[in-house]
C-alpha cells in the first residue's frame, strides 16, 4: 500500500509538472497576439505587431539589396556604394533596411521593458520573457553580422574586436583550457570563433561569406517558423489599423531619406581607428570590456540573458500575482539598473571616458545598491501588511530575498579577497578548495607549500596554466639549486597517501608530457598529486603570501616589478560588501516573523467559557 501511494504521488507530481508546462506553452506570446484589445488604446501593446511589420520591411528591402550586393572583400564596399548612389531608389532601400533593423531592436527592447513593468508574464506567462529575449538576441546578432557586410573601416575593426570574445570561453571553468590538466579542454571558444568567422580571430573572405549566410539565416529561418506558428494557431499577425501601419512605414522611409545610411571609408587592416566602436546597440558592452578582464566580461555577457530569463520566476516567487509595479520594487529596481547602466555605458564609450581605477567601484555600488533598495523596499511592504493571511504568505518571499542576499554575501566575500590580492575568481576558487582539503593532508601540507615557495620565489615569474605544474617545473626551473630541491621534494610528496585519495585517484590526468619525460599515468596518484599538478596548492601559496602585511609580491604570479599586498579595497566596494550580511539578517528576521504570523493564524482559538443560564 505505501508503494502504491508513493507511486501515485510521483505520478501526480509528473502530471502537475506537465500541466504547469502546458499552461505556459499555451500562454506564449510572440508578437502580443493575446493583447489585441489593449493595443487599440495603449501603443505599448502594439509593439509586437509593429515589430512584425518592421521585420517584413527589413526582409523586403533586404531581398532588393541582395540583387546588387556582392559578398566579397574586393567588391563588397563598391557594391554598397553603387546601391547607395547609382541604383534608382537604392539609397532608400538601404536606408529602410538599416533603420528598419534599428527599429526592430528598439521595439523588441521596449517590449521587454513593458513586460517587466506591467508584469505581462503573470499569470502563467513566464516563458514570454524568454521568447522576447530570443527575439531581441536574434535582432542583435543579425545586426552584428550585417554590420560587417558594409566592409568599411569602422565595421571591419568593430567585428575584429568582437570576434575575439568567443575565444575567452576557453578560459571558462570546466570547459576551458584553464583547466586542461584537470579536464580535457573542449576548445569551445576557439571552435566557436572558427565556425563563425572561418579564420579564427582573423577577418578573411571566409568571414564575410559566413556572416552573409548567417545574416540571412537569422532573419529568414525564424520568419518561416513564425509563419507556421501563426498558420497553425490562426492568429492575426498585425492586428493594427492600416493608418498605424502606414505611419510606421513612413517614419522609417522619412528617416532613410533625411539621414542616408553611412558609407564610411573602405576597410584597411593596417590602420587601426581609435576609438573602435560598434553599432549603437553594442556600445554598452564595449564599455564593460574596458572595465573588466575580458574573460570576466564574457562571463557576465552570458549571465545577463540568463538573469533576464530567471527574473519573472523570482518575481512570481516574491510577489505572487501582484502586477502593480510599485508593489514589486525588486523588479522595478533591477529594471532601472539595467536601463541606466546600458544608457550610461553607451554614452561613456562615445565620449571615450573610462577610468578603470575609479569607475568600476561606482557602477558596482550602483548595481548592488539598486538590488538592495529593491529588497529593503519589498521587506518594508511585508512589514506594513496588516492582513495576517497575506503576512503569512510573505514568508516564502522573505526567504527568496534572503537567498539573493546570501548570494550577494558570497560575492562580497569573494570580491573582498580578490581586491586585496589581485587574484581572479578561478585561482581564488582553487585556493579555497585546497584550504578545505588541507587539514586532511596532515604534516604534508606545510612541506608542499615550502617546496612551492622554494621553486617559485627565486624565479619571480608567471606560472602559466594549461600545463602540469610538476612537468612544467622540471622543464623550466631545474637550473636553480633551491628550485631543484623543491621539485624533488614535491615529486616525493606526490607519492604520499592521504585519507582523501579516493576523491582524486579516479580522475584522469589528460596531461601530455614532453618527450624527455616519462608519460604520466592515466590517473592521479592521490590528493597531493592532484592538488600540486593542477596548481591548486600553488594558488593557495600565492593567496596566503599576498595576504601577508607588507608583502612586495616577490615571486608571485603577476606581481613582479613592485607593489605591496594586501591592496586596499575601495570604500564604495566595502559599502555594498558590508551591507550584504545586514540585508541577509533583515530578510531572515522577516521570514521568521512571517512564519510566526502563520503559526499564530493556524493556532486554534482558545476555548470560550460556557454561558451561564
Amino acid at each position: 500500500m505505501p508503494s502504491t501511494t508513493a507511486k501515485s504521488g510521483f505520478i501526480a507530481s509528473l502530471e502537475g509538472a506537465g500541466d504547469w508546462l502546458k499552461t505556459r506553452i499555451n500562454n506564449i506570446d510572440i508578437f502580443d497576439e493575446h493583447y489585441h484589445r489593449e493595443a487599440v488604446t495603449n501603443p505599448f501593446y502594439a509593439l509586437g505587431p509593429i515589430f512584425y511589420l518592421v521585420w517584413v520591411i527589413v526582409m523586403l528591402t533586404g531581398c532588393v539589396l541582395i540583387v546588387w550586393y556582392v559578398p566579397s572583400k574586393a567588391e563588397a564596399f563598391n557594391s554598397i556604394f553603387d546601391i547607395q548612389w547609382k541604383i534608382p531608389f537604392g539609397g532608400l532601400m538601404r536606408g529602410m533596411h538599416k533603420y528598419g533593423a534599428d527599429a526592430m531592436i528598439i521595439a523588441a527592447t521596449m517590449r521587454m521593458y513593458r513586460m517587466f513593468i506591467n508584469a505581462d508574464y503573470k499569470p502563467g506567462k513566464e516563458f514570454n520573457i524568454a521568447i522576447g529575449l530570443v527575439t531581441l538576441l536574434l535582432c542583435l546578432y543579425s545586426g552584428l553580422t550585417g554590420y560587417l557586410l558594409i566592409w568599411n573601416q569602422r565595421a571591419f575593426w568593430a567585428t575584429k574586436v568582437f570576434a575575439t570574445f568567443p575565444t575567452y570561453m576557453d578560459q571558462f571553468p570546466i570547459m576551458g583550457d584553464f583547466y586542461q590538466p584537470l579536464i580535457k579542454s573542449f576548445h569551445m571558444g576557439w571552435n566557436t570563433a572558427e565556425v563563425l568567422l572561418g579564420g579564427g580571430a582573423a577577418i578573411t573572405q571566409e568571414t564575410i561569406t559566413r556572416f552573409y549566410s548567417i545574416h540571412l539565416a537569422f532573419s529568414l529561418i525564424p520568419l518561416i517558423f513564425v509563419e507556421l506558428y501563426f498558420y497553425k494557431n490562426a492568429k492575426a499577425r498585425m492586428p493594427i489599423s492600416w493608418t498605424k501601419r502606414w505611419i510606421v512605414i513612413m517614419m522609417v522611409a522619412v528617416i532613410a531619406v533625411i539621414l542616408p545610411a553611412a558609407q564610411g571609408r573602405r576597410s584597411n587592416p593596417d590602420v587601426t581607428p581609435l576609438p573602435i566602436l560598434s553599432d549603437w546597440y553594442f556600445l554598452g558592452l564595449y564599455q564593460m570590456y574596458k572595465y573588466l578582464e575580458p574573460v570576466v566580461a564574457t562571463e557576465i555577457t552570458i549571465l545577463i540573458p540568463l538573469s533576464v530569463v530567471l527574473m519573472p520566476f523570482i518575481d512570481v516567487a516574491v510577489t505572487g500575482a501582484e502586477k502593480n509595479i510599485l508593489k514589486r520594487p525588486l523588479t522595478l529596481m533591477v529594471t532601472i539598473m539595467g536601463l541606466v547602466t546600458w544608457v550610461l555605458f553607451s554614452l561613456l564609450i562615445i565620449a571615450n571616458i573610462a577610468n578603470i581605477h575609479n569607475d568600476p567601484p561606482y557602477w558596482r555600488i550602483f548595481f548592488y545598491g539598486t538590488i538592495d533598495i529593491g529588497i529593503l523596499w519589498q521587506v518594508a511592504l511585508i512589514w506594513m501588511t496588516k492582513d495576517m493571511r497575506e503576512r503569512a504568505k510573505a514568508a516564502g518571499a522573505a526567504m527568496v530575498m534572503a537567498v539573493i542576499a546570501a548570494v550577494q554575501c558570497f560575492l562580497g566575500w569573494l570580491f573582498y579577497y580578490m581586491a586585496q590580492t589581485e587574484i581572479f575568481m578561478d585561482p581564488m576558487w582553487h585556493q579555497f578548495c585546497y584550504a578545505s582539503v588541507r587539514p586532511m593532508l596532515g604534516g604534508n601540507a606545510e612541506q608542499i607549500e615550502s617546496a612551492i615557495r622554494a621553486i617559485v620565489q627565486p624565479m619571480n615569474t608567471t606560472i602559466p596554466y594549461n600545463e602540469d605544474f610538476i612537468v612544467l617545473c622540471k622543464s623550466t626551473f631545474t637550473k636553480i639549486p633551491t628550485a631543484k630541491e623543491g621539485i624533488a621534494k614535491l615529486t616525493e610528496l606526490c607519492n604520499q597517501g592521504t585519507p582523501v585519495d579516493w576523491m582524486f585517484s579516479w580522475w584522469p590526468t589528460f596531461s601530455p608530457a614532453p618527450a624527455q619525460f616519462t608519460q604520466p599515468p592515466a590517473h592521479y596518484k592521490g590528493a597531493i598529486d592532484f592538488l600540486v599538478s593542477n596548481r591548486w596548492a600553488y594558488d593557495y601559496v600565492n593567496f596566503t603570501e599576498r595576504l601577508k602585511m607588507g608583502s612586495d609580491g616577490h615571486g608571485l604570479i603577476g606581481a613582479a616589478g613592485g607593489g605591496f599586498y594586501p591592496k586596499d579595497v575601495p570604500p564604495l566596494d566595502q559599502a555594498w560588501i558590508w551591507v550584504s550580511p545586514v540585508l541577509l539578517v533583515i530578510c531572515l528576521g522577516t521570514w521568521y516573523w512571517a512564519k510566526q504570523s502563520s503559526a499564530a493564524q493556524q493556532a486554534p482559538a482558545p476555548p470560550q467559557p460556557a454561558a451561564v443560564t
